[in-house]
């Protein structure tokens, strides 16, 4: 079976879309209070993050439905659900005990897992369970994807743009005309939730071939950011309550904002960073959607709170350093590494934990002093 390249501007977007969950969560407060100077900013920045889960999932796609191992029930079930799928159970455990720290219940403990399988113990944990399913069927797709001819693509192509296309038509009318264009077909289209095609977006864009100007791409980028800004304000004026429709991660404008900042980065940082070498965030970045939420809440805890447009940066930054500085520690303990991050423990010592940091820093000063 191929051995891929490895693709340089995932990092970028990875490292992007980190961060990206990070702010929207930190956020979201700000954004539910009055509308001011400062909302209008968190609002704006905001608009462009929401593109963070799109991305994942359309990496996901990329790499999963261009792949034949995808093909073999082995490699899913020995290595890929795994390292997906033990995280999430060490890092619903850490959000259960979290939830009843202040009054530990062994009986309310045992309820609290019991339900998780029904619903995630943690918000965020939704995309988890939402992107173990497309693994579990990845085989499948890749299987059909492969089989298909180039009418067989563009009409698959179409299918998963019509949900986004839908999404955004009916996002622009007024209620009054919005309901006519509720299309049960389109409804059931949109499996999954509408990740699905985003799943299947990131196999096209991640395989498309020509090259489309970049001047073309960051007028659209441009244009659709304005869009959902000016969007999730005026719907947000008139509702009377922050409205995330032109918001939505799964299908409409923000499926094709990150298409466009995808192909941009595909076209122009397709290239290795040697800062990311240095300080090597891209293989933690599953650990630290895990931690990032269960922290930001021990933060609000502490007695830290959001009341400026500024709060959520810092914020930001500050969540983003304790993950890393945490999940790196933890990678480096080897009964916990995988259970924390999805990495094997040689793995981790090759690539993140601070093993790799040690041995990264031995050679340079060997060589320095060679």
């Amino acid at each position: 079976m191929e051995e891929k390249k490895h693709i340089h501007y995932f990092d970028y977007l990875r490292v992007f879309a980190m961060f990206g969950v990070i702010y929207m969560h930190a956020a979201s407060s700000l954004l539910r209070g009055e509308i001011n100077a400062g909302w209008h900013i968190t609002n704006t920045i905001t608009s462009l993050m929401f593109t963070a889960v799109p991305f994942f999932f359309m990496m996901s796609g990329y790499l999963l439905l261009s792949s034949d191992k995808t093909l073999d029930i082995s490699v899913l079930i020995k290595k890929r659900l795994p390292r997906l799928a033990v995280p999430l159970v060490g890092w619903t455990l850490v959000a259960v005990i979290w939830q009843i720290l202040f009054g530990f219940d062994i009986k309310l403990f045992a309820q609290k897992l019991v339900s998780s399988l029904n619903s995630p113990a943690a918000v965020h944990f939704w995309y988890m369970y939402t992107l173990i399913a497309l693994y579990m069927i990845s085989p499948f797709l890749r299987g059909a994807i492969k089989s298909l001819d180039r009418k067989g693509h563009i009409y698959l192509f179409t299918l998963a743009s019509v949900i986004s296309l839908h999404a955004m038509i009916t996002a622009v009318l007024p209620d009054s005309i919005d309901k006519y264009m509720q299309i049960d077909i389109i409804n059931k289209l949109t499996v999954f939730s509408g990740h699905l095609s985003t799943f299947i977006l990131g196999y096209y864009l991640g395989s498309l071939k020509k090259k489309i100007p970049n001047l073309l791409l960051f007028g659209v980028a441009l244009i659709t950011w304005g869009i959902i800004t000016a969007g999730t304000y005026f719907i947000t004026l008139d509702k009377g309550v922050y409205t995330q429709t032109f918001q939505t991660q799964s299908k409409g404008f923000e499926i094709l904002l990150a298409a466009a900042i995808f192909l941009i980065f595909k076209q122009c940082l397709n290239k290795e960073s040697k800062l990311l070498k240095v300080v090597p965030i891209v293989p933690l970045s599953l650990s630290v959607y895990f931690m990032h939420n269960i922290l930001l809440s021990m933060m609000y805890t502490a007695g830290i709170s959001v009341n400026s447009f500024i709060d959520p940066i810092w914020i930001t930054a500050a969540n983003f350093v304790i993950c890393f500085i945490v999940l790196k520690t933890v990678a480096t303990v080897k009964p916990l590494c995988f259970i924390a991050t999805g990495i094997p423990y040689k793995s981790a010592c090759n690539s993140c934990n601070w093993v790799y940091t040690y041995r990264w820093i031995k050679a340079k000063l060997s060589k320095k002093n060679s």
